[in-house]
C-alpha cells in the first residue's frame, strides 16, 4: 500500500541505494519505481495481491519492494538462495501468481529467471481480508517450527518508521551500511528509515567483517545496523581512525556488556543501541543506549514510548502492547491467536520485571533446557561465559542425552591469543553458578553456528551436536 512507500519515495531527497555492484541515486530509484509500476499495473495487479520478491540485498530489490506497494499489491520479500524445500512451502503458502525480479541471479533456487514481471501461475490466489492495508509479508525464520507469514500493515508500518526515529534521533542525510537481509524486519527499517529522511544505504549481502569495516573507515558512513554475530567479528580500526561512524544499531540476538565495551573501545565517540523486538509488534520494541565509558546492564532497556510490557505472573512470559502490531498470520488464525490476546501479544521469552522501567530477559520458553528435571536457561550460562576474559563469543544449547534427558552444550570461541580448556572454564565457573546449569559438554571453535538470519543459532548448534559432528 502507498502509505509506506509515499513515506519512503516522497523522504527520498538526494538520498541513494547502493550493493556494491550497482547504485541508485533518488531520480534513479523514482524513475525505476515509476515504470515498474507501470509494468504492474499493466500487468492487471488486484488490489492487495501478494507479489514475491526475490531478494539478495541488491539496490533493485528496494526498488522491487516500493515498486509492488505503489501499486497497490503487498510484497513479499524471499531470499533468493534460500533452500529449495523452504521456498516450495512458502510459495504453496502464497500462492501468489507473479514474482518480481529486477536484478537475475543465474545461482538462484526461485523458479523465477530473467529481470522483470515473472508469472508463477494463472489463477488469482484467494481473497484474503487480513491482505487489506497490508505493506509486507514477512515470513519469520522458523527455528522453532514451520515459517509462518507476519502479515504487516502499510499504515502501521510507516507509521513505526517515525517512532524509531524519534527514538533513535535518527538524522537526515545518514550514511547507513545494513549487511542484513531485507527479508527480515530489522534489515527492512533499517533501509527504509534511512531513504526516508534523504539518506544513502550501502546493502550488503554477507556477513563480511573486513569488507564492513574497510566500509565504515573510507565510506563515510554514520550508522550500522548490524546483529552482534557480525559485531564481535569486527577488526579493531587503526589507530587514530574511529572514521564517521556515530550509531551502531544492534539486536536480533543477546547483546553483552562485554561486545558494547568493545565497539566502544573501538569507536568512543560512538552510541551503542541494543534493539529488542518481534517481527509480529512491528519491531524495535525496547532500547538499551550506551555511550562514553559507562556501559550499562545486560537488561534490554526501556519500552518505547507508545508501547507497554507486562510479565505474566503464571508462566513469567514477556507480553507486549504496541500500536504498531502485525495484522496476522497469513492464513493461520489459531497460530494468530495463540500469540495475541486482549492487544496484548506473547513474545515467547521469559523476562524479568527490574522495577524501574527496564526488563531483563531470562530466556526464552522454548529454548528451556530440561536437565534432570531442571529447567535451565540458554541465555542465564551464555550471560556467565560472555564475561570470561578469555572468551570472545558463546551459544549454549540443549541436546538429548540418555543419562539426564537434556545435556547442557557450551559452544566458545576463544579470544586471539587464547587458550581455555574445558577443565580451566569449569573451574572458572564453578563458584559463579549452580552446579546442575554447568555445562555437560564445552565445544571450542572459530565462530558460531550461524543461522539462516545471519545470527548465532542455537537449533544449528543442537542438530549439529546431535548429527555426531561436534
Amino acid at each position: 500500500m502507498g502509505d509506506y512507500s509515499s513515506k519512503v519515495l516522497s523522504g527520498l531527497g538526494q538520498g541513494a541505494v547502493e550493493d556494491g555492484f550497482t547504485r541508485l541515486e533518488a531520480d534513479g530509484l523514482r524513475c525505476l519505481v515509476r515504470d515498474t509500476h507501470g509494468l504492474l499495473r499493466e500487468a492487471g495487479i488486484a488490489p492487495h495481491e501478494p507479489v514475491i520478491v526475490p531478494v539478495s540485498n541488491r539496490s533493485a530489490d528496494v526498488a522491487a519492494i516500493l515498486s509492488i506497494q505503489e501499486a497497490g499489491g503487498v510484497p513479499v520479500p524471499l531470499h533468493r538462495r534460500a533452500h529449495a524445500n523452504s521456498l516450495t512451502g512458502i510459495l504453496d503458502a502464497v500462492g501468489a501468481r507473479f514474482a518480481l525480479e529486477l536484478t537475475p541471479d543465474a545461482s538462484s533456487n526461485m523458479p523465477v529467471r530473467g529481470a522483470g514481471l515473472v508469472r508463477l501461475k494463472e489463477a488469482l490466489p484467494p481473497e484474503r481480508p487480513l491482505l487489506q492495508g497490508a505493506g509486507f509479508v514477512t515470513f519469520t525464520s522458523g527455528s522453532t517450527g514451520a515459517p509462518k507469514g507476519v502479515v504487516l500493515s502499510a499504515a502501521r508500518a510507516a507509521a513505526k518508521l517515525d517512532a524509531i526515529g524519534r527514538q533513535l534521533d535518527f538524522p537526515s542525510a545518514a550514511v547507513t551500511l545494513v549487511p542484513l537481509q531485507l527479508t527480515f524486519s530489522f534489515g527492512q527499517w533499517a533501509t527504509f528509515l534511512t531513504l526516508s529522511r534523504g539518506g544513502t544505504v550501502h546493502l550488503r549481502d554477507r556477513l563480511d567483517p573486513a569488507a564492513a569495516a574497510e566500509l565504515i573507515a573510507q565510506a563515510g558512513v554514520t550508522h550500522l545496523a548490524a546483529v552482534p554475530t557480525l559485531l564481535r567479528m569486527l577488526p579493531s580500526p587503526p589507530p587514530g581512525s574511529t572514521g564517521t561512524l556515530s550509531q551502531i544499531l544492534t539486536g536480533g540476538e543477546p547483546v553483552t556488556a562485554t561486545l558494547r565495551r568493545q565497539l566502544l573501545s573501538f569507536w568512543p565517540r560512538c552510541e551503542i543501541v541494543s534493539i529488542f523486538g518481534l517481527t509480529e509488534t512491528g519491531t524495535s520494541d525496547f532500547y538499551h543506549f550506551d555511550s562514553g565509558e559507562e556501559v550499562g546492564d545486560d537488561s534490554l532497556g526501556s519500552i518505547a514510548p507508545e508501547e507497554r510490557f507486562c510479565i505474566d505472573p503464571a508462566s513469567g512470559e514477556l507480553l507486549i502492547n504496541t500500536p504498531f502490531a502485525m495484522l496476522g498470520y497469513l492464513d493461520n488464525p489459531e497460530s494468530t491467536a495463540q500469540i495475541m490476546s486482549s492487544g496484548w501479544i506473547r513474545t515467547g521469552d521469559l523476562a524479568r520485571d527490574l522495577g524501574d522501567g527496564r526488563v531483563q530477559l531470562v530466556g526464552r520458553s522454548k529454548d528451556l533446557i530440561n536437565r534432570a528435571g531442571n529447567k535451565i536457561a540458554p541465555l542465564e550460562i551464555e550471560r556467565l561465559f560472555a564475561g570470561h576474559p578469555g572468551l570472545s563469543a558463546v551459544l549454549v544449547t540443549g541436546a538429548a542425552d540418555p543419562r539426564v534427558g537434556e545435556a547442557v552444550h557450551l559452544m566458545c570461541v576463544p579470544r586471539p591469543g587464547a587458550v581455555p580448556t574445558a577443565e580451566a572454564l569449569h573451574e572458572w565457573a564453578k563458584s559463579r553458578i549452580e552446579r546442575f546449569k554447568l555445562p555437560d559438554r564445552i565445544h571450542f571453535a572459530a565462530e558460531l553456528p550461524i543461522g539462516g538470519t545471519g545470527k548465532a543459532d542455537r537449533a544449528v548448534l543442537r542438530r549439529r551436536i546431535e548429527a555426531g559432528e561436534l
